[in-house]
């Protein structure tokens, strides 16, 4: 859980620096070193996902679509997490009530 997060906080460092120098098309792409970026685990995650796209010579650009659909994606699945989590607990706490002596 924690490598995750920090996953996605390094991801989001990474979008952060393409939005700021604007390199959001391919006509605008950066290379790594240009934003000052160390390409790592984080980085060639968001090329795996489409998030960062190359149109070649070692350039990157952000794909804006991809990184929303991505983060819609991750917030969907924290709220499930959490939806799922809170239904545990009510069962939990149903099942409780019930296994107590004299509960009716």
């Amino acid at each position: 859980m924690v490598i995750s997060t920090v996953m996605m906080l390094r991801q989001r460092a990474i979008v952060r620096a393409f939005e700021r120098a604007a390199a959001t098309t391919a006509a605008t792409a950066c290379t790594a070193q240009q934003l000052e970026l160390k390409p790592g685990m984080a980085w060639h995650r968001l090329v795996v996902l489409a998030v960062l796209r190359c149109p070649g010579e070692g350039r990157y650009f952000l794909d804006v679509a991809n990184w929303q659909r991505l983060r819609r994606r991750r917030h969907c699945i924290a709220l499930a997490v959490v939806a799922g989590v809170l239904v545990l607990l009510g069962l939990l706490l149903v099942a409780g009530t019930l296994s107590r002596p004299g509960a009716p």
